[in-house]
């Protein structure tokens, strides 16, 4: 389990430098952020001065290794516009993320687990076809499309929820739902799969064979089995709505890392964009580590491999 683990260490630096390494090179294709930063009518020696006190004059190397050296302590740059630390910048927005589809992750597996086991025990059911029919549909929509969708219907014409903003839990409820449709098939389906793998097996045979109820059956040994691939699907869901909320968090105005990266990329601010995708890079080692800690608990078979 330890190889393991020091395998998925290795592999989350790799990924987090490869990242980096993009990033950086990528954001500062998109233009001048001194064109941004002073007004049309400045000279070019103020812009070349601005230039100087950014770094920004610097050869590509050596910028990029003084970022590296600073990242390793922890300090990622002072945005260009606000003059705060791209930590602090990040941390007041985080959480928001975090909320947002930690939220959306829960509704989604609530309904998502259930009926996908129940859509494997009675296959070819009505259940089970309704079950396929809601993720195909859900699977085709895009969260945008969704997320203006339920704006219109339970904001603007029920008004029952506001349409913007992250200051209550009312706000909240859209973005969550928006999310957790976009996330409700895919575990949906792998859920029926891996169930539909594991209730042939001879183990569950064995097992309604000494009087085991079905219930204890499907709880105990089948879910138990069965849960490998769902853990590691809910690890990658989870990661993409953390990393990939960007159009959600746009449609609801919701104050989030996803709307941030955004904004930070229009207006070219190089340090916060770094920073973003460094966290989100991060968070996604971390959510597979946890990952593969959590299905070798699960699966004792797993854990000398």
């Amino acid at each position: 389990m330890l190889r393991v683990l020091y395998k998925q260490l290795i592999l989350g630096v790799m990924v987090v430098l490869t990242t980096i390494s993009l990033t950086f090179v990528l954001v500062r294709l998109s233009g001048d952020p001194t064109s941004i930063l002073l007004p049309q009518d400045a000279t070019q020696e103020q812009r070349e001065a601005l230039r100087d006190s950014l770094g920004l004059n610097d050869s590509l190397l050596v910028q990029f290794v003084t970022y590296l050296g600073k990242a390793a302590t922890g300090d990622f740059g002072t945005s260009y516009f606000d003059q705060q630390t791209v930590t602090s910048i990040v941390g007041q927005h985080l959480p928001n993320t975090l909320l947002l589809a930690g939220s959306a992750m829960a509704l989604a597996l609530i309904f998502a687990i259930p009926l996908g086991v129940m859509s494997a025990i009675w296959r070819g059911g009505i259940l089970d076809r309704m079950v396929q029919l809601f993720a195909v549909v859900g699977a085709s929509m895009p969260s945008f499309w969704v997320g203006l969708l339920l704006i219109q219907v339970f904001a603007i014409q029920l008004g029952l929820l506001p349409t913007y903003g992250s200051s209550s839990w009312s706000n909240l409820v859209l973005p969550c739902v928006t999310l957790s449709i976009y996330a409700f098939p895919s575990i949906t389906r792998l859920t029926r799969s891996s169930i539909l793998e594991v209730l042939p097996q001879n183990y569950v045979t064995v097992a309604r064979a000494k009087g085991m109820p079905e219930h204890r059956v499907i709880s105990r040994t089948v879910m138990r089995n069965g849960m490998v691939p769902i853990v590691t699907l809910f690890a990658l869901e989870l990661g993409n709505l953390i990393g990939g909320a960007v159009l959600t968090e746009t449609v609801f105005a919701w104050e989030g890392i996803g709307r941030l990266a955004l904004n930070s990329i229009s207006r070219r601010d190089f340090p916060v964009v770094q920073g973003v995708v460094v966290y989100v890079a991060l968070g996604f080692v971390i959510i597979t580590l946890l990952a593969e800690i959590t299905v070798r608990l699960i699966n004792p078979r797993l854990r000398d491999k």
